[in-house]
């Protein structure tokens, strides 16, 4: 080949007489010739790298998101566990109130129907003139007299006030019973299925429908597998009977809060001697009441009023004569199933002393009624209360739950482990801890701060792993 047609290959002008150019090294313009193509290939590689990264970069996003979703999942689930633990706690608070509240109203329903009968007694005695009630008010001033008459006034008949208040009062126990107990029944047995439950719609909720990888409406579905590395509520609520001991004094203490409940004891005297031959004493005027909760959860309630003349004979000295002016008894007694005995009227047998001497039918009883000289009771208004007793049938107190002993002051935890088997194969998994724990608002006055399922107190909160237990 010619030069010239090389040069004319190679894009090298030439003309006549010589080249514009002088090539000096033909044999580097054939080398760069046989390089044209080869970035083609590099140009490949590096976009199969890009796109390797960015199947990679999509894979690890993808990834973050499954496990970022399945953390927020795990923190709710283990929040909302706690949050029903506490929701639960302060339900058995609300129900055990509920029932001190119910109670209270028992015993007010005791104590205004014992009043009821109290007035009619009274008002028959004064209508009796036994004592008069002009000697009353002459001993011990008008307001006693005026007390003791006005007891004619009226209200609702002794016969009618027994079913009403007996009514009211069985109302009260169908609902301490039958729906409060139930309440709480179904909360003992439901609650840990409703721990369970508020999990698994937690998982679902943050974990299939926030674009997981995979979808669905289960926990199969979506590859998740729960367990419980810590559950603290085993055990933690107990059941105890209305007559326990820690249930009535909490009951007596609201009562004590009342004055209408309280003891009604008082002793008046009139001021000048009576007689010379006993001249400390006087006549008195007694009055008794009270409101009594048993050790077996019944209730009894008495009311009484004497007046205590003051009398001497030769054998036994100074003495008092009582003379009833008004008593009552009514009592509960448990029955199981709550069938009621009938509402008679009692006829009250009393002792026929024109043909024996008070003094001498003191002597032949036995208890108080035999002190006659300094007693503080009224014996004879009490037998009368007694003869003339009214019983309501009753299934006795309630019963009520409290926190297992020993776990007053402790946190209540729960702890999950939530594994994730992905598409891939591989798999994904998440801690969470929450604990339920009791705390009163600073302001409460008059309040227990003793962590207790008496006051609706109770809160969740999320706390750090607890992997290592």
């Amino acid at each position: 080949m010619s030069l010239a047609t090389k040069h004319a290959q190679y894009g090298v002008s030439y003309r006549a007489g010589g080249p514009i150019e002088t090539l000096h090294d033909l044999s580097q313009v054939e080398w760069v010739s046989q390089q044209k193509g080869q970035a083609l290939l590099l140009g490949l590689v590096l976009c199969g790298a890009g796109v390797l990264a960015w199947v990679l970069m999509l894979e690890l996003g993808e990834r973050i998101h499954d496990q970022s979703s399945l953390h927020r999942a795990t923190d709710a689930a283990a929040y909302s566990a706690a949050l029903m633990q506490a929701r639960s706690m302060n339900l058995h608070a609300y129900v055990n109130r509920a029932q001190l509240g119910h109670q209270l109203g028992m015993a007010h329903l005791i104590a205004v129907a014992t009043a009821s009968q109290y007035r009619a007694k009274l008002a028959t005695q004064a209508t009796r003139r036994n004592p008069p009630a002009s000697l009353i008010g002459a001993f011990f001033g008008p307001q006693h007299s005026i007390a003791y008459t006005s007891a004619l006034s009226g209200g609702m008949s002794e016969t009618l006030s027994k079913h009403a208040f007996r009514d009211a009062y069985l109302r009260h126990e169908r609902q301490v019973h039958q729906v409060l107990d139930r309440v709480r029944q179904i909360q003992l047995r439901d609650a840990e299925l409703q721990r369970q439950q508020s999990i698994h719609h937690m998982l679902i909720t943050n974990v299939g429908l926030n674009g997981s990888a995979l979808k669905g409406h289960t926990l199969t579905q979506l590859g998740l597998n729960i367990t419980l590395t810590l559950d603290e509520t085993k055990g933690l609520i107990e059941q105890h009977s209305g007559a326990d001991s820690v249930w009535r004094d909490f009951l007596s203490g609201l009562v004590g809060q009342y004055g209408f409940l309280t003891e009604r004891n008082r002793t008046y005297r009139n001021l000048w001697i009576v007689n010379p031959r006993c001249p400390l004493k006087r006549h008195e005027l007694r009055r008794k009441g009270r409101l009594l909760l048993r050790p077996d959860g019944q209730w009894v309630s008495e009311e009484s009023l004497s007046f205590h003349a003051l009398r001497h004979n030769k054998i036994i000295g100074c003495y008092h004569r009582e003379y009833p002016m008004g008593w009552a008894l009514l009592d509960t007694n448990t029955n199981e199933n709550g069938d009621q005995p009938p509402l008679t009227q009692n006829v009250v047998t009393m002792p026929d002393f024109s043909r024996q001497a008070f003094w001498r039918w003191s002597r032949a009883q036995s208890g108080a009624a035999r002190n006659i000289f300094s007693g503080r009771h009224n014996p004879l208004a009490q037998r009368y209360a007694q003869s003339a007793s009214v019983k309501w049938s009753s299934k006795g107190l309630g019963r009520y739950a409290q926190l297992k002993n020993g776990r007053e002051r402790q946190p209540v935890r729960i702890a999950i482990k939530v594994s994730q088997r992905l598409s891939a194969g591989n798999s994904i998994q998440s801690q969470a801890a929450a604990q339920t724990y009791f705390s009163p608002p600073t302001s409460s006055r008059g309040q227990s701060r003793v962590p207790s399922l008496f006051q609706p107190y109770w809160r969740a909160t999320l706390i750090p792993n607890l992997s290592y237990e």
